[in-house]
């Protein structure tokens, strides 16, 4: 019988869910999604490799399980850089440093966006890039209500917009500052 890591059988889950999920990241820094194996992440994770299939049916899931684990502990520090703003244009400049610095410190590794998923899959990928574009989302809006930012904004489309432009990296060539100014103008916001 293994042996329980942890003071309950839902901690040893957490536990070896996240030493799954640590093994995975190490493993997709040098190597393709489609040439892991559930073998290989058993063994780098130090379980067994049926624990492998108590927590993920398939390779799919653990990889859109994975996403949505690193996604929330980037949104907790997205929603951390701006909870101190004392107006939408202060959320929105916070939101731009803030997505700067995490770009810095966070990525996903390319090869996970080389792995062919099933349709349904994908769509539940796209799941941590909504959950990200929430909080914008919810400074726009914000902004438009109090008037900070312009009443005919598409809000979706300006969103999708500007996380495209903080989340790539040719976003590395210009100033925070210029950044910043940039996304206000965008929102109809003077500056």
């Amino acid at each position: 019988m293994p042996k329980i890591i942890g003071a309950s059988l839902e901690e040893h889950r957490e536990r070896t869910r996240d030493k799954i999920f640590a093994a995975l990241a190490e493993l997709l820094e040098t190597q393709d999604f489609e040439t892991i194996t559930f073998s290989k992440i058993a063994t780098a994770a130090g379980v067994g490799r049926t624990a492998m299939y108590n927590h993920f049916p398939d390779r799919e899931t653990l990889l859109v399980e994975y996403a949505l684990h690193e996604t929330s502990d980037y949104i907790a520090q997205l929603r951390a850089g701006v909870s101190d703003s004392a107006s939408p244009r202060e959320a929105a400049r916070a939101y731009v440093r803030t997505q700067l610095e995490l770009n810095v410190s966070f990525h996903m590794p390319q090869s996970m966006g080389k792995a062919s998923l099933t349709e349904s899959a994908a769509e539940r990928m796209r799941e941590h890039v909504l959950l990200i574009e929430e909080v914008l989302r919810t400074i726009v809006r914000d902004g438009v209500a109090r008037g900070d930012f312009a009443a005919d904004l598409d809000i979706d489309a300006t969103v999708r917009v500007v996380n495209s432009l903080l989340v790539g990296s040719t976003s590395r060539r210009f100033s925070p500052s210029a950044l910043e100014d940039f996304v206000l103008r965008g929102l109809g916001a003077r500056v």
